[in-house]
């Protein structure tokens, strides 16, 4: 049944009252347009968990009772507890489930956004395998970045069990993990060398990013940099791992409050629109490479060239897919 504020406009079709003037019947219309605008913000915002879910139990179907809802802050009308998610937000998440005794399950909302956290590991295990939590949401960075077609954001269905079952096989199989445990000791050997020789104070994030950096270009695409930060390729590498991570990471308002998507306040836009050629250029380059060379099945040992034989046995893959999962 529909609800009051899903369908306000209503009064706009109300004839006017021939006994009132203009000025006073458009003095009611802006009334009622007023009263129609505080009951459509404040309504959905006086549900527990904020203005998200107090639309979802608005417009709920029959046999839900409100009774049965997860407790959680309200926040303020329209964006909701969008607070909780600036700095270090899952120690704001964890104080606001212990105030509300609500660590097992709390609902919050982001905007337009239903979420729900637990601090309880038998409800977090019961989320991380249950289906209902299957499709991770894609944000807008995430579509500019081309991460809907990549394994963390792409879609429950053939394609994602696809792409999973190709990484399980060729990516994370014993086999590979075998072939590949002389580059980690490699990698291992080198950090420590680096270590010995950086003096009393060492900055161990660096090392280890760059280290991190060098074991997946070795296992993805069969490149080994040796730890080398003036190598050009893992300059470029790592200004695009970094300012990916950099949007990925950032709380884009225009996810939550479509009024602003046009806006682009962040210039989350305009920078997926200049990383992404870049991006291209980078994997491109390298997929061109290895496509010149014959590789055989017993030298198959990265990632790209096991996609790259599949190519002719599966449709599902494009040179668009193969850059958004490799990158």
């Amino acid at each position: 049944m529909a609800t009051l504020v899903q369908h306000w406009w209503w009064f706009f079709a109300l004839r006017p009252d021939s006994r009132l003037t203009p000025l006073e019947n458009a003095g009611v219309l802006l009334l009622c347009t007023l009263l129609a605008l505080i009951f459509g913000v404040f309504l959905p915002w006086s549900y527990q968990g904020g203005p998200a879910w107090g639309r979802y139990w608005m417009g709920r179907p029959r046999g839900m009772s409100y009774d049965n809802a997860v407790p959680g802050p309200r926040g303020w009308p329209v964006v909701g507890s969008v607070s909780l998610m600036s700095g270090l937000a899952h120690r704001k998440l964890a104080a606001a489930a212990a105030s509300l005794h609500a660590t097992r399950l709390m609902a919050f909302s982001v905007g337009t956004t239903r979420a729900v956290v637990t601090c309880n590991p038998d409800v977090a295990r019961e989320i991380l395998q249950g289906s209902a939590f299957a499709d991770r949401p894609v944000k807008e960075s995430a579509y500019a970045l081309m991460f809907d077609r990549a394994i963390g954001f792409a879609p429950y269905g053939a394609y994602w069990k696809s792409l999973r079952r190709v990484a399980a096989t060729h990516m994370f199989c014993p086999r590979q993990i075998a072939a590949s445990e002389h580059h980690r000791v490699e990698i291992a050997a080198r950090m420590s060398a680096r270590f010995a020789i950086s003096g009393p104070g060492v900055q161990v994030r660096n090392v280890l990013r760059i280290a991190s950096l060098d074991h997946m270009m070795g296992c993805i695409f069969g490149k080994d940099y040796g730890l080398d930060e003036t190598n050009t390729e893992v300059v470029e590498l790592t200004e695009l791992v970094q300012e990916g991570y950099d949007i990925l990471g950032v709380l884009n308002l225009s996810d939550h409050l479509p009024f602003l998507g046009l806006l682009d306040l962040q210039r989350i836009r305009r920078r997926c629109s200049h990383l992404i050629p870049r991006v291209k250029r980078f994997v491109g380059k390298i997929i061109d490479e290895h496509r010149s060379v014959s590789i055989s099945d017993e030298t198959r040992t990265n990632f790209l060239d096991v996609l790259l034989s599949f190519r002719g046995s599966f449709n599902f893959l494009s040179d668009y897919d193969m850059i958004a999962v490799l990158w």
